[in-house]
């Protein structure tokens, strides 16, 4: 990650201060420094790289993590009356705008990426009582400056865009924007699948893991996620065995050119809201819990598509981990246009945890 640049003004805490004076229970005037830590676990089992994890999916062979990495957007306290509060973040390498960047990859173990962690989101609040907290994870497709012009985020040129945002390996391209959660996990004996198909021009047209001919599909951009290394083995029966299963969460079915300055809306924006009703930030960490995460998955097969789930509504993987994650992967009725929404089920996958 380059060093930060805010080559926009973005003025997150005005949002902020108009939020807390609405709540009316809380101090506008005088604001508290806010620090929300975040952590990796499996069950009661602390994660990091180059160490086992244990009872991961249905098959519950031992795994190491090979990445680890999410964006959360607007983050809010939740006061007494349960208005949410939002936190005016600190600008950084970690944050901008109202995102940030959590990053448990160290280059470690099998771990890839940079040797550069975060765990922590640094901000304030009005000063006041509060009892919870609330986040979205993903990546605001636009936010405004202090002069009321739109700033493109998710669909920005990585090349150009301040850090967080300026990392290839949280991007598909400029129309399918950010990865919004990376979570990559080798599990012993690698992931058996059947081999990638050959592609055809209407696969190429359709996005990875598209069947040919069908353009609703809505999955991630061709080649996004292809593999990068040879297969650990070819299998008698014809099937592959590869090393990584993972999860690339984004925003899929877009339209629109983001080089020519278009905002570019997505059919489903696959955007996760999470509240803690009870949560006390000087107490309290935020845990993302892989089992939750894992269940329902074999690790150790996978069916086709992409290898694990890239959010494509055609992908078997991603009808579990959906529902993991709270969101819906397909529309609940014909022209219901509520794919990539919240299912209204909580998310299963974040709690609070008292601080070790």
């Amino acid at each position: 990650m380059r060093a930060f640049t805010r080559f926009t003004a973005v003025i997150a805490g005005l949002a902020a201060v108009g939020g807390a004076q609405a709540a009316g229970k809380v101090d506008g005037g005088e604001r508290q420094q806010i620090a929300i830590r975040f952590a990796l676990a499996a069950g009661d089992q602390p994660v990091e790289c180059g160490r086992d994890i244990a009872g991961l999916g249905t098959g519950g062979q031992p795994a190491q993590l090979h990445d680890a990495r999410f964006y959360i957007a607007a983050p809010a306290l939740i006061d007494a009356a349960g208005h949410e509060v939002p936190i005016e973040l600190e600008q950084n390498d970690w944050q901008y705008a109202n995102l940030a960047l959590l990053d448990f990859e160290n280059k470690t173990g099998k771990c890839v990426g940079s040797a550069d962690i975060n765990d922590t989101i640094k901000g304030s609040a009005p000063r006041g009582r509060y009892k919870g907290f609330s986040f979205v994870i993903g990546v605001p497709s636009v936010v405004q400056d202090k002069d009321g012009k739109d700033v493109i985020l998710n669909h920005s040129n990585f090349a150009t865009a301040p850090a967080p945002l300026d990392l290839q390996s949280m991007t598909w391209n400029w129309q399918a924007g950010r990865k919004f959660i990376k979570i990559e996990v080798d599990p012993e004996g690698g992931v058996t699948r059947p081999p990638p198909k050959p592609k055809s021009p209407a696969d190429a047209a359709n996005g990875a893991g598209a069947p040919a001919g069908d353009k609703s599909d809505g999955g991630p951009p061709p080649m996004a996620d292809a593999p990068k290394t040879a297969p650990l083995r070819v299998n008698s029966d014809g099937t592959i065995t590869v090393s990584t299963w993972m999860l690339h969460l984004g925003s899929t079915g877009c339209r629109g050119d983001a080089t020519k300055g278009e905002i570019t809306s997505c059919a489903n924006p696959n955007r996760v809201p999470v509240k803690l009703a009870s949560f006390d930030s000087a107490k309290q960490r935020v845990v993302l819990d892989l089992k939750p995460l894992f269940a329902g998955i074999d690790l150790g097969k996978d069916q086709g598509f992409s290898t694990g789930c890239m959010s494509g509504p055609a992908d078997p993987e991603c009808t579990p981990m959906f529902e993991n994650l709270g969101l819906r992967l397909k529309e609940t009725a014909p022209d219901a246009n509520d794919a990539g929404q919240s299912s209204g089920a909580s998310t299963k996958i974040f709690r609070a945890e008292v601080t070790k």
